[in-house]
């Protein structure tokens, strides 16, 4: 084995194994984690980025690629844009769709959907979601979801000016918030804060504000301080309290151009619009890789039939030219038989075959088989007797049969012994 074969089989051993190594599957647990981290931290560029690197892979499995799509629509909810949110969810669920009813991402999707048409204010969409989590009794891994189910139901017995029922909601939904994620804490407390305001339980508000606040503060997630800031500032405008109301206003309008939000989303959506435009790139490319392959499979496949063909052709032509070559030595041999025999009688064909052999034809096979040793072709005995040219190949055949022959070569053969 020469340099060049060793090489070629290390390469195709290492790129197996290699590709071996990378089809282990991800680790979504961990995926999931870095992306609610980048997102609470205002990294949803660098979320986004990394999720259409995996979508963009080639060896996702559905699972894989529907949790990815999910992560992608989380995302799109933690800036507000519902739009896209729903876009990717559609997605995400028609490849969950596919998946064991079982799969935590269905029920993942599930909550997710009553998440976004609570924040888009789609209220009868949201309770039709919570209506679907309850009857399937709100089975979820993450009890921090369910936390916020509570809130929303809160937050709706509130749009219905039962306050009471809401403030029962809410404690509960801070309470198991406050058991599995203190830093979402600030999400349940901006409820509450608008709940004190319309209680004109002012003192209580801003007691929760500030602790909201603080945790926001303590865990570095500029978001819940607009969000509490946002919700304190209404309470004031609703109570009177003006000149805290403008106070906070300020307070807000430094925030919000920290987080600048309208430029992170249209980054964003560029970004997706490079993400689509490279996937459907790539697909092209698939497709083209595609039909060049058939056509090189049509180009190999015409050039063997057209080499089987020319072969097939250039054997013709040989059996020909030694068929030829026979009946021409056949006929001399003759010729010369029957200018120094004068018992040669010319139309029979008793002369060339044994008794026996002449015993078993017809009279009919007798007349053909003379023609034949006279060279006429199938064409031209059909002509000569009359009859159809698939009638004489019948009498070929039937004649090789008797005469145990294979072919012209054997007859001539025989002829000539």
């Amino acid at each position: 084995m020469n340099y060049k074969s060793i090489r070629y089989f290390v390469v195709i051993f290492l790129t197996f194994f290699c590709g071996s190594l990378g089809a282990e599957g991800l680790d979504l647990e961990r995926i999931e984690e870095e992306v609610i981290r980048y997102n609470r931290e205002g990294n949803h560029k660098l979320s986004q980025k990394k999720l259409a690197d995996y979508l963009l892979s080639d060896n996702l499995t559905k699972e894989e690629e529907a949790n990815i799509l999910f992560y992608i629509a989380t995302t799109y909810r933690s800036v507000n844009d519902h739009m896209m949110c729903l876009d990717y969810l559609n997605r995400s669920e028609a490849i969950a769709k596919t998946l064991p009813n079982d799969n935590l991402l269905r029920m993942k999707l599930d909550y997710e959907y009553a998440f976004v048409y609570f924040d888009s204010n789609q209220y009868d969409k949201c309770k039709k979601a919570m209506a679907h989590i309850a009857a399937q009794k709100y089975i979820n891994a993450h009890p921090e979801d369910d936390a916020y189910i509570l809130m929303q139901e809160g937050f709706l017995f509130l749009k219905d000016n039962k306050l009471q029922e809401a403030e029962a909601k809410y404690n509960e939904a801070l309470k198991i918030m406050k058991g599995v994620s203190t830093c979402n804490t600030p999400v349940v407390f901006g409820k509450m804060i608008e709940l004190y305001g319309l209680k004109k339980d002012v003192r209580k508000a801003e007691d929760i504000y500030e602790e909201s606040m603080k945790m926001a503060e303590s865990c570095n997630i500029l978001k819940y301080k607009i969000y509490s800031a946002s919700e304190m500032e209404k309470v004031y405008k609703l109570n009177g309290r003006l000149d805290d109301a403008y106070s906070i206003g300020a307070l807000l309008d430094t925030l919000r151009k920290m987080d600048d939000l309208e430029t992170k989303v249209a980054e964003m959506h560029m970004m997706d619009k490079a993400f689509v435009e490279k996937e459907q790139l790539k697909h092209e490319e698939s497709d083209l890789f595609g039909v060049i392959v058939v056509l090189v499979v049509v180009v190999l496949v015409a050039g063997f039939v057209v080499f089987a063909f020319y072969r097939k052709t250039k054997n013709l032509k040989k059996d020909k030219f030694r068929i030829k070559k026979e009946l021409e030595l056949v006929n001399r041999e003759l010729n010369y038989y029957s200018q120094n025999n004068p018992d040669y009688n010319d139309d029979s064909i008793d002369q060339y075959l044994s008794p026996n052999d002449v015993e078993k034809l017809t009279e009919r096979q007798k007349d053909l088989l003379k023609l034949m040793i006279d060279g006429l072709s199938n064409k031209e005995i059909a002509e000569k007797l009359f009859i159809t040219e698939s009638t004489v190949k019948y009498h070929i055949k039937n004649i090789y049969s008797l005469l145990e022959l294979k072919d012209r070569k054997d007859l001539f053969k025989k002829i000539r012994s």
